[in-house]
């Protein structure tokens, strides 16, 4: 019963925290994207983050170490109902979560199976294995959280000129070495029904930021832009797996924007939020509860007897 009992604890502080902290940040980022505009990617994924950071941290450091120190072991405490709900609560979304997952996973290797190995020069030295799509609609993207693939689809390869295929394959190759497949894991893992638009805005700040890292010079964001206009324009675009970063995504908003943002390219733009800045951000919830830690493992032993009684 009492390695019930904290299993049950465990999953129940971390959904109620992570909900809470969800709502807070839903709140603050209505604040931000009409008083503040941000528009670094690593920011923007780090604030979504940060209610799945808080939750592991609250369990790590406050739940699991109240229980073991302050709960004994020969108790004859029972289950109530609260303690039922909320970890029935958790592990359905958690569950829920890693359900979808796994079935993207799957169908990801589905699509996989239809690819053959690129038989053509990509006119770019390519870190990761290319492959070559037949299907409907042209599209170059990155799949693959662990191992990373570049896949362009044979109408991509025939509408494209040489510099626009090297561009296009220089984009998607940022998004490799920027692990955006595993950050887009996480933030889907992560889904929560207020924050979508947070979702969006990173998935746009991640596309702009893969082709600031894919041009060095004007002619290069020339022919990026003219490449992005190609695919964009297409009637129909191939379908991506869910964990995939696409030149031009389905679901972004029509490409103009990231067109004329590469046609007035410059050598200095700005880099936007520093690195010490991000690293306090990640480490906020780390900070506040070692602050507090004396004073939360005691309100933690309050709420598990509450939860528990």
């Amino acid at each position: 019963m009492y390695w019930l009992r904290f299993a049950m604890l465990a999953v129940g502080v971390f959904f109620l925290t992570y909900a809470v902290l969800s709502v807070a940040l839903a709140g603050i980022w209505q604040w931000l994207r009409t008083g503040l505009r941000i528009e670094n990617a690593d920011t923007l994924f780090i604030m979504r983050v940060l209610p799945l950071l808080g939750a592991i941290v609250m369990v790590a450091l406050v739940a699991i170490p109240s229980f073991w120190s302050l709960e004994p072991s020969a108790t004859n405490e029972g289950i109530a109902w609260p303690a039922l709900i909320l970890f029935t609560a958790g592990a359905l979304w958690i569950l829920f979560r890693f359900g979808y997952i796994v079935r993207s996973c799957r169908e990801a290797s589905r699509f996989f199976a239809l690819a053959s190995p690129m038989g053509r020069s990509l006119g770019v030295a390519c870190e990761i294995p290319a492959y070559e799509l037949r299907g409907a609609g042209p599209n170059l993207f990155v799949a693959g959280v662990w191992r990373p693939r570049l896949f362009v689809s044979n109408e991509a390869a025939e509408i494209l000129d040489a510099q626009e295929m090297q561009a296009a394959v220089r984009h998607e190759l940022a998004h490799a070495r920027g692990r955006d497949n595993f950050k887009q894991v996480v933030v889907r893992f992560c889904a929560f029904p207020a924050l979508a638009s947070l979702d969006h805005q990173w998935l746009q700040a991640a596309e702009i930021a893969a082709d600031d890292r894919a041009v060095s010079d004007e002619m290069g964001a020339a022919e990026l832009a003219s490449a992005l206009i190609k695919v964009g324009k297409a009637s129909a675009r191939m379908a991506v797996p869910d964990f995939g970063m696409s030149l031009v995504p389905e679901n972004d908003a029509p490409v103009s924007a990231r067109v004329q943002r590469l046609l007035d390219w410059k050598a200095s733009r700005p880099r936007g939020s520093s690195r010490a800045a991000q690293l306090s951000l990640l480490l906020l919830p780390v900070g506040t509860i070692a602050i507090n830690l004396v004073w939360m493992m005691g309100q933690m032993h309050r709420f598990t007897e509450i939860i528990f009684q």
